[in-house]
Protein backbone atom coordinates (compact mmCIF):
# COMPACT_ATOMS: atom_id res chain seq x y z
CA UNK A 1 0.00 0.00 0.00
CA UNK A 2 2.01 3.39 -1.16
CA UNK A 3 0.01 5.47 -0.19
CA UNK A 4 0.38 3.70 3.80
CA UNK A 5 4.28 4.25 3.42
CA UNK A 6 4.08 7.71 1.72
CA UNK A 7 2.76 9.74 5.13
CA UNK A 8 4.69 9.48 8.64
CA UNK A 9 2.67 7.94 10.91
CA UNK A 10 5.71 9.24 13.51
CA UNK A 11 6.27 13.57 14.01
CA UNK A 12 6.50 15.21 11.11
CA UNK A 13 9.80 17.27 10.33
CA UNK A 14 7.61 20.73 10.51
CA UNK A 15 6.59 19.11 14.11
CA UNK A 16 9.67 18.46 15.50
CA UNK A 17 11.58 21.30 14.42
CA UNK A 18 8.68 23.39 16.00
CA UNK A 19 7.20 21.51 18.91
CA UNK A 20 9.55 19.07 20.17
CA UNK A 21 13.23 21.32 19.73
CA UNK A 22 11.83 24.34 20.59
CA UNK A 23 13.78 24.36 23.72
CA UNK A 24 14.20 28.34 25.46
CA UNK A 25 18.11 27.60 25.39
CA UNK A 26 20.38 25.51 23.09
CA UNK A 27 21.88 23.77 25.43
CA UNK A 28 18.19 22.22 26.21
CA UNK A 29 17.58 22.15 22.30
CA UNK A 30 20.98 19.92 22.64
CA UNK A 31 19.62 17.97 25.17
CA UNK A 32 16.21 17.35 23.97
CA UNK A 33 17.61 16.11 20.77
CA UNK A 34 20.13 13.33 22.25
CA UNK A 35 17.33 12.03 24.35
CA UNK A 36 14.83 11.59 21.07
CA UNK A 37 17.98 10.33 18.94
CA UNK A 38 18.17 7.79 22.51
CA UNK A 39 14.74 7.06 21.86
CA UNK A 40 14.35 6.90 18.41
CA UNK A 41 17.57 4.56 17.92
CA UNK A 42 16.34 2.30 21.30
CA UNK A 43 12.98 2.05 19.13
CA UNK A 44 14.49 1.15 16.03
CA UNK A 45 17.04 -2.08 17.79
CA UNK A 46 13.77 -3.39 19.43
CA UNK A 47 12.06 -3.26 16.03
CA UNK A 48 15.22 -5.49 14.63
CA UNK A 49 14.61 -7.61 17.78
CA UNK A 50 10.61 -8.14 17.00
CA UNK A 51 11.52 -8.45 13.58
CA UNK A 52 14.01 -11.74 14.35
CA UNK A 53 11.68 -13.18 16.22
CA UNK A 54 8.62 -12.34 13.47
CA UNK A 55 10.95 -14.36 11.02
CA UNK A 56 11.91 -17.22 12.60
CA UNK A 57 8.15 -17.58 13.89
CA UNK A 58 6.94 -17.42 9.98
CA UNK A 59 9.62 -20.05 9.25
CA UNK A 60 8.38 -22.03 12.12
CA UNK A 61 4.69 -21.63 11.05
CA UNK A 62 5.47 -22.80 7.07
CA UNK A 63 7.37 -25.63 8.54
CA UNK A 64 4.79 -27.29 10.66
CA UNK A 65 2.44 -26.40 7.51
CA UNK A 66 4.04 -28.27 5.43
CA UNK A 67 2.60 -31.25 7.85
CA UNK A 68 -0.53 -30.48 9.06
CA UNK A 69 -3.93 -30.47 8.13
CA UNK A 70 -7.87 -29.54 8.95
CA UNK A 71 -8.08 -26.80 11.54
CA UNK A 72 -4.48 -26.84 12.39
CA UNK A 73 -3.45 -26.37 9.11
CA UNK A 74 -6.14 -23.20 8.84
CA UNK A 75 -4.94 -21.71 12.22
CA UNK A 76 -1.41 -21.79 10.76
CA UNK A 77 -2.42 -19.92 7.87
CA UNK A 78 -4.02 -17.58 9.81
CA UNK A 79 -1.19 -17.14 12.21
CA UNK A 80 1.07 -17.04 9.38
CA UNK A 81 -1.27 -13.83 8.25
CA UNK A 82 -0.72 -12.08 11.06
CA UNK A 83 3.04 -12.46 10.99
CA UNK A 84 3.32 -11.41 7.75
CA UNK A 85 1.07 -8.11 8.54
CA UNK A 86 3.03 -7.52 11.30
CA UNK A 87 6.19 -7.64 9.59
CA UNK A 88 5.28 -4.98 7.33
CA UNK A 89 4.22 -3.16 10.43
CA UNK A 90 7.42 -3.06 11.58
CA UNK A 91 9.04 -2.12 8.28
CA UNK A 92 7.01 1.18 8.40
CA UNK A 93 7.75 1.76 12.14
CA UNK A 94 11.66 1.62 11.32
CA UNK A 95 11.36 3.71 8.18
CA UNK A 96 9.28 6.22 10.05
CA UNK A 97 12.09 6.29 12.69
CA UNK A 98 14.69 7.00 10.61
CA UNK A 99 13.22 10.08 9.17
CA UNK A 100 12.77 11.42 12.82
CA UNK A 101 16.40 10.87 13.48
CA UNK A 102 17.39 12.43 10.39
CA UNK A 103 16.34 15.25 11.59
CA UNK A 104 17.01 15.70 14.95
CA UNK A 105 20.45 14.50 13.56
CA UNK A 106 20.11 18.04 11.17
CA UNK A 107 19.23 19.85 14.25
CA UNK A 108 22.18 18.67 16.14
CA UNK A 109 24.32 20.00 13.20
CA UNK A 110 23.07 23.32 13.63
CA UNK A 111 24.27 22.95 17.78
CA UNK A 112 27.08 23.66 19.60
CA UNK A 113 28.14 20.52 21.76
CA UNK A 114 27.97 20.95 25.16
CA UNK A 115 29.67 19.06 28.44
CA UNK A 116 27.51 18.28 31.38
CA UNK A 117 29.04 21.71 32.98
CA UNK A 118 27.87 23.97 30.22
CA UNK A 119 24.86 22.07 29.90
CA UNK A 120 24.13 22.62 34.09
CA UNK A 121 25.33 26.17 33.47
CA UNK A 122 22.39 26.87 31.47
CA UNK A 123 19.87 25.44 33.68
CA UNK A 124 18.99 28.71 35.64
CA UNK A 125 18.90 30.28 32.40
CA UNK A 126 16.09 28.00 30.84
CA UNK A 127 14.28 27.57 34.19
CA UNK A 128 13.80 31.22 34.56
CA UNK A 129 12.57 31.91 31.09
CA UNK A 130 10.46 29.10 30.59
CA UNK A 131 8.74 29.91 34.18
CA UNK A 132 8.58 33.31 33.29
CA UNK A 133 6.94 32.10 29.58
CA UNK A 134 4.73 30.26 31.76
CA UNK A 135 3.62 32.92 33.82
CA UNK A 136 2.56 35.07 30.66
CA UNK A 137 0.71 32.41 29.23
CA UNK A 138 -1.07 32.16 32.81
CA UNK A 139 -1.89 35.93 32.59
CA UNK A 140 -3.01 36.01 28.66
CA UNK A 141 -4.81 32.83 29.30
CA UNK A 142 -6.99 33.47 32.57
CA UNK A 143 -5.60 36.57 34.03
CA UNK A 144 -4.21 34.83 36.73
CA UNK A 145 -0.71 32.81 37.56
CA UNK A 146 -1.28 29.47 38.89
CA UNK A 147 0.33 29.42 42.23
CA UNK A 148 2.41 26.51 41.19
CA UNK A 149 4.14 29.42 38.72
CA UNK A 150 4.56 31.36 41.37
CA UNK A 151 6.09 28.78 43.86
CA UNK A 152 8.53 27.50 41.52
CA UNK A 153 9.54 31.66 40.38
CA UNK A 154 10.20 31.84 44.11
CA UNK A 155 12.39 28.69 44.24
CA UNK A 156 14.80 30.24 41.10
CA UNK A 157 15.08 33.28 43.25
CA UNK A 158 12.28 35.81 41.74
CA UNK A 159 9.68 37.45 43.62
CA UNK A 160 6.44 37.81 41.92
CA UNK A 161 4.05 40.78 43.44
CA UNK A 162 2.49 44.46 43.00
CA UNK A 163 4.22 47.34 42.79
CA UNK A 164 2.53 51.05 43.76
CA UNK A 165 0.27 50.98 41.20
CA UNK A 166 -0.89 47.51 41.60
CA UNK A 167 0.72 46.07 38.64
CA UNK A 168 2.80 42.63 38.49
CA UNK A 169 6.53 43.46 39.20
CA UNK A 170 9.29 40.47 39.06
CA UNK A 171 12.25 41.01 41.19
CA UNK A 172 15.29 38.42 40.09
CA UNK A 173 17.96 38.84 43.09
CA UNK A 174 16.13 42.31 44.57
CA UNK A 175 16.83 43.81 40.76
CA UNK A 176 13.38 44.73 39.15
CA UNK A 177 12.84 42.49 35.99
CA UNK A 178 11.12 44.56 33.01
CA UNK A 179 8.18 42.88 30.58
CA UNK A 180 9.19 41.70 27.34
Amino acid sequence: MEVYNAIPFGMSQYQIKTFVNSQETPERQYRNCLLQLSQKNHAIQECKIRRMRIEVDIDEIKEKLTVSAGYEKKRLEIDLMEKEYNMKEEVKLIEDCYYEIKTYESILETLPSFTREEFEAGEERYWKGRLMNNLKIDLLSGGRIETGTIAALEQTGIAVGRNEQGQLAYMDNNKLLEDK
